[in-house]
């Protein structure tokens, strides 16, 4: 629990709350006290707040993939404030709810996930993909060692992700065993399913939030909370300018990789099956591509709605546009 002399604001918290409320009707926010103490006024203990706005913002324009992780409040008082972040259509962070905890804990995690599958309406959360992050193993160190973990967790097929792991067992077989003991099925690209349209493998996502209100985290309370609000707001509405401004039929940044596949193309060798499917030799790699299904055995079409340099270089060869092959969410 929380403790210090941020309980003699206790109404000034329950006034904030009820502005909020006023002012967001729709928002869920939520507020738990302890009542064993039996303290008048009663001592704070947690409140998550997620605005109307990102509700409706997430559920019509975002990727169903939800990014969670906690962070220190940087007072006195302690505490720590666990967030939840979202990807938008550009591939840009969506902040969708937070909340001020005793301290990350299963009770405090259990109860923030109940306040986020209440709200968002998320049900046993079929269709939703979770990314939480995990400490760090150091039994097998070194620079060696680091590359071939991400070169193994970020292989797009099963394929790759074989001779990724067959090179590290290679290079020292403990490794590779500790590795799969981690079920490599949770946290590499090899084994997600496609129809999330991201790779995200890691919490970059809610870091990337909790480095913004960096500043926020070492205030009281309330000036924290309200700062969070007002950056967010400020955010948004700049991006939704930005967007306004866009004349491109994709995002900016989904066209910007789009531009990196179609430099990678140039390399690729297309052979034609029928009008649809192609054999694709790319490097030393052979690779299918069916146009009408919108797949490539790389899966990096299929994960990422965004045509690979295989799909690319098959999509030229018919002279077509790039843009009309990728995905619509």
């Amino acid at each position: 629990m929380l403790h210090g002399s941020m309980y003699e604001h206790y109404n000034k918290i329950g006034g904030y709350i009820a502005a909020l409320k006023r002012s967001s009707p729709g928002s869920t926010i939520e507020l738990v006290t302890d009542i064993s103490t039996h303290q008048n006024p009663p001592v704070f203990k947690r409140l998550f707040i997620c605005f109307e706005a990102l509700q409706k913002g997430w559920k019509e324009g975002c990727r169903k993939v939800l990014c969670v992780d906690g962070c220190f409040l940087k007072t006195f008082l302690g505490g720590q404030l666990l967030s939840v972040v979202g990807r938008d259509g550009n591939d840009q962070i969506f902040p969708l709810a937070w909340a001020v905890v005793e301290g990350e804990n299963n009770l405090s995690w259990e109860w923030f996930f109940v306040q986020l599958q209440m709200c968002l309406y998320l049900g046993e959360g079929d269709g939703i993909c979770i990314i939480s992050n995990e400490h760090q193993h150091k039994a097998h160190r070194g620079e060696e060692m680091k590359l071939q973990f991400w070169k193994i967790a970020k292989s797009y097929n099963k394929a790759d992700y074989t001779d990724a792991m067959d090179e590290l067992n290679t290079m020292n077989p403990d490794a590779a065993t500790a590795f799969k003991g981690y079920k490599p099925e949770c946290f590499c690209r090899a084994f997600l399913d496609p129809s999330f349209r991201t790779d995200a493998i890691t919490s970059n996502m809610v870091e990337t939030f909790n480095g913004y209100i960096i500043n926020a985290r070492t205030k009281h309370i309330l000036y924290m909370l309200e700062d969070i609000r007002a950056n967010l707001m400020q955010r948004l509405m700049l991006k939704r300018l930005d967007m306004q401004k866009c004349t491109s039929t994709l995002c900016p940044k989904i066209q910007m990789k789009l531009e990196t596949e179609k430099e990678k193309a140039a390399n690729c060798d297309v052979t034609p099956s029928t009008e649809t499917l192609f054999n694709v030799n790319y490097c030393l790699d052979q690779l299918v591509v069916n146009l009408e299904a919108r797949t490539c055995t790389c899966r990096k079409w299929d994960m990422l709605g965004i045509p690979c340099c295989h799909a690319v270089a098959c999509i030229f060869f018919l002279h077509k546009e790039a843009e009309d092959f990728v995905h619509e969410s």
